[in-house]
């Protein structure tokens, strides 16, 4: 009976809680302009709502189809549009550029929506992996308040994606313990089109599936005869999703693709390939959070911000300086520093690559010398790391723990012949190194990582909560324990 209502209330609790938060974030909504990016994303949802076309361009009835950004998110604004529309007549027919204050406060409502949905996918992650359930549901209700007080209130007020792809990857961690645990195909069918969803979210997941397609097929199936049926179920939801935009890709503009601008990331890469001794030891203190700058490595390696400037030390590492400016627009692209704006602008104009020449270049260069993309991986690594991106030293703790949970999960699962550890990390782990390997790793790039790593780090607690306790009193099962 006891067990009963405290059931009842946790899960009351956990509701009240998440309701209490997303009041919280309403209220952090601005009218404040949107970046390049977000930009992007509202121009292909608002042209798909108004004319049908998907396009980044301007908004305009002459519109032309695009690529530029992925679809799944804009395709999900388009129809957030088309309802206000049908509420309200007329409602896309006042809306151009620039965007008025009153369309930007709605347009970022829709966060809300994928902020309820990471916290409900947080939930029921934790309702999978946790028991008894009354714990879990306390569990849940703590990993929702870490997460949106570090990362969603970060997000809430912009239209990038970051936000997006948190909560399709912890719903994919959702879809896959269940489909571990019933061996269903229906069920893997189902990951297979959430899969799907996270690489029309972000690209790089269609390279990353190639790996975790397999994988999980043999991780559900071992080395039964079901590996193949499992691994045909799973990649036909991948292809269901994935398949009908990469072939309209190829027939407006000859890309079997999903987004464009994959040859710019790998020639910007290419360029920080070529970083010398110094720079690789100088990229530690550049791709470290404020505060570790601040407190730590500046007194220790004799290094500070002020370094960044166009006569320091660090100005490789510096995306927008005033002096690779002025150098871009005279066009001495030689004299231009930093290593951003090298492999963006100043290579790709100095050598006129369009986008395919971009990125033949950038792999010749990549196979020209592997080691240094090995070595130039371990600095990069370290910039992504800090998916967190707190100002605080609070976030940084957190950070510091939670993401070194989420690699040791790999060995946990083995260690303890426990699926749920890999269900729930093979794919932002997989996403993790393919950044690191291939990409410059902007720090945004593992904000959607974030969220996951609160829920292994929690998984962690528990499992050496479990081990403590059994130690001093054995026989008895913990209070709370992994599933």
């Amino acid at each position: 009976m006891l067990t009963r209502h405290l059931f009842r209330l946790s899960a009351v609790a956990v509701v009240l809680l998440i309701l209490f938060l997303l009041i919280q974030d309403f209220y952090l909504l601005d009218a404040e302009p949107i970046g390049g990016d977000a930009v992007q994303n509202v121009r292909s949802g608002l042209n798909l709502a108004k004319y049908g076309v998907y396009s980044e361009s301007r908004i305009s009835e002459l519109v032309v189809p695009g690529y530029r950004r992925e679809p799944f998110p804009n395709v999900v604004l388009a129809v957030y549009l088309r309802v206000a529309e049908a509420v309200q007549p007329g409602f896309l027919d006042q809306v151009g550029e620039p965007f008025s204050q009153s369309f930007l406060l709605f347009l970022k409502t829709i966060n809300l929506f994928w902020a309820g949905s990471l916290f409900l996918a947080l939930w029921l992650s934790s309702r999978l992996v946790f028991t008894p359930m009354y714990a879990a549901n306390f569990l849940a209700a703590a990993q929702i308040a870490l997460v949106n007080h570090f990362f969603v209130i970060g997000q809430i007020r912009r239209m990038n994606t970051e936000l997006i792809a948190a909560a399709i990857l912890v719903w994919l961690g959702v879809v896959l313990l269940v489909a571990s645990r019933q061996k269903s195909r229906r069920w893997l069918l189902a990951a297979g089109l959430v899969l799907g969803s996270m690489a029309l979210t972000k690209s790089s997941v269609a390279y990353v599936a190639i790996l975790v397609l397999p994988l999980i097929a043999f991780l559900i199936s071992g080395l039964s005869q079901r590996f193949w049926s499992l691994l045909i179920t799973f990649s036909l939801g991948f292809l269901l999703i994935v398949g009908p935009w990469a072939v309209r890709n190829q027939i407006y503009f000859s890309k079997f693709a999903i987004a464009k601008g994959g040859g710019d990331v790998l020639l910007i890469r290419s360029v920080f390939n070529q970083m010398n001794l110094q720079e690789f030891r100088d990229s530690f203190y550049a791709f470290s959070p404020n505060v570790v700058r601040r407190d730590l490595l500046g007194p220790l390696m004799g290094l500070s911000d002020e370094e960044l400037s166009c006569d320091g030390r660090l100005a490789v590492f510096e995306r927008y300086l005033e002096c690779d400016r002025v150098a871009l627009k005279q066009e001495r692209y030689g004299d231009v520093r930093s290593l951003y704006q090298r492999g963006k602008r100043a290579l790709p104009y100095e050598l006129s690559l369009n986008d395919s020449e971009r990125k033949a270049y950038a792999l010749r260069e990549f196979s020209r010398n592997p080691l240094n993309v090995l070595t130039t991986s371990i600095p990069l690594s370290w910039r992504g790391f800090w998916g967190f991106r707190s100002r605080y030293w609070n976030g940084v703790l957190l950070n510091a723990f939670a993401f070194p949970a989420l690699f040791l999960s790999p060995i946990l699962s083995i260690v303890q012949r426990r699926l749920s550890w890999l269900m729930v990390s093979v794919v932002p782990i997989s996403l993790f190194g393919f950044y690191a390997l291939v990409s410059h790793f902007l720090p945004r790039y593992s904000l959607p990582i974030a969220p996951i790593s609160v829920l292994c780090l929690t998984m962690l607690m528990v499992s050496i909560f479990g081990c403590i306790f059994t130690r001093f009193r054995p026989g008895e099962a913990p209070p709370v324990r992994l599933i």
